[in-house]
């Protein structure tokens, strides 16, 4: 079984699958085929996110599993810098430029968003009078996004990080907090959740701020993970990938030109050449999946082998 988590921007794909004599291991996905990338030392390792070199970040869980700790292999595998008091961190995605964002145990917090540059690691910080912070992803100019506590209230509220600036995204109305999952020059993709457990997948812009997408039915639940320069959104909606393009959610579904033996539960990454990285079933296994568009339309993406 594999499950993908990211995509770079010339179609590398990154994530986890089972093999032999683990429980699960990151994988890169290349043009030669689905290839096994090494963490530290674990049986139990996840690959959350891939650059153009065909690094890869992720985090392990310790052999008695009461401990995560977050890697890069770029060539080897290395365990990123805890911030100070931490036990454990997680890396969560990286950019072009080698940039790794997380988040890591300190001293007084669980959870505290880190940047990982030249070797070492900062803390990032919260939104105004926060305690506690999450950084989700990070994009090749810098931007991070990811949630935080603010002293306003107790809810987690998605927040943007550009050029040292916080911007706190905010909750819409009827919404209990929100969280931002991927960022494409200023281009905020993320889910609102209500008191009652429902998800709305939202895109954010400076211009016109944060809106809600939808789900593919009327009344149902949508998460978004993926967003790229021109604002397509992919994710998941009851249990059904999604793409959203040209103010519409459409089930992907619909837009595979042969789908035999899919069922595509989530997409969870897409870049700005419209590839599209995610999981879902193929004659009841689960499985990765990549999709590129085709040469007579773009935005419909056609499928890619990209079982094991």
């Amino acid at each position: 079984m594999t499950s993908a988590s990211a995509i770079s921007t010339n179609g590398l794909a990154a994530g986890s699958g089972d093999a032999n004599s683990t429980i699960s291991q990151p994988f890169l996905r290349s043009g030669s085929g689905i290839l096994p990338v090494s963490p530290v030392s674990s049986p139990l390792a996840f690959g959350t996110g891939v650059n153009s070199a065909g690094s890869v970040v992720g985090y392990e869980f310790s052999v008695d599993f009461s401990t995560f700790r977050a890697f890069l292999n770029d060539a080897s595998a290395k365990y990123l810098p805890l911030l100070a008091g931490g036990t454990n961190n997680a890396a969560t995605g990286i950019n072009d430029l080698g940039t790794v964002v997380g988040y890591s145990a300190t001293g007084s917090a669980s959870e505290m968003a880190f940047v990982y540059s030249g070797g070492v690691a900062r803390q990032l910080g919260t939104l105004p009078g926060g305690t506690t912070s999450r950084a989700n992803a990070v994009d090749n100019y810098g931007n991070i996004v990811g949630c935080s506590d603010t002293g306003s209230d107790a809810a987690l509220h998605a927040f943007l990080h550009s050029g040292g600036i916080w911007t706190d995204l905010g909750v819409r109305s009827g919404y209990q907090w929100s969280e931002a999952t991927a960022v494409s020059s200023n281009q905020v993709a993320g889910t609102l959740n209500d008191p009652f457990g429902g998800t709305t997948a939202f895109l954010w812009t400076a211009a016109s701020g944060m809106t809600a997408l939808g789900a593919l039915v009327p009344g149902g639940n949508s998460q978004a993970f993926g967003v790229n320069a021109a604002g397509d959104v992919v994710g998941s909606s009851d249990g059904a990938a999604f793409l959203f393009h040209d103010a519409q959610m459409i089930d992907l579904a619909t837009r595979v030109l042969s789908s035999r033996g899919w069922q595509l539960s989530e997409a969870v990454a897409i870049n700005n050449l419209g590839q599209i990285a995610g999981t879902g079933t193929h004659n009841g296994q689960a499985h990765a999946f990549l999709l590129s568009p085709t040469a007579l339309h773009r935005s419909r993406p056609r499928q890619r082998k990209s079982e094991r």
